[in-house]
């Protein structure tokens, strides 16, 4: 999955995406305490920062 894919889903589920320096953030207004660190790298994400990503997001 590119990190465009995860942004998309993310936003689906109510996550509101942040410019960062060399990540953007996903937020979520429910969740202020977690903050997820998206990369901005061309390409698929490595697939375990992917299931870390997706378990943090509870959408696995």
């Amino acid at each position: 999955m590119t990190a465009k894919e995860l942004k998309r889903k993310l936003k689906a589920k109510g996550w509101i995406i942040k410019q960062g320096g060399r990540h953007e953030l996903a937020i979520h207004p429910d969740k202020p305490k977690i903050q997820i660190a998206i990369h901005r790298h061309t390409g698929d994400i490595p697939t375990g920062t992917l299931n870390k990503i997706l378990k943090d997001a509870d959408l696995k």
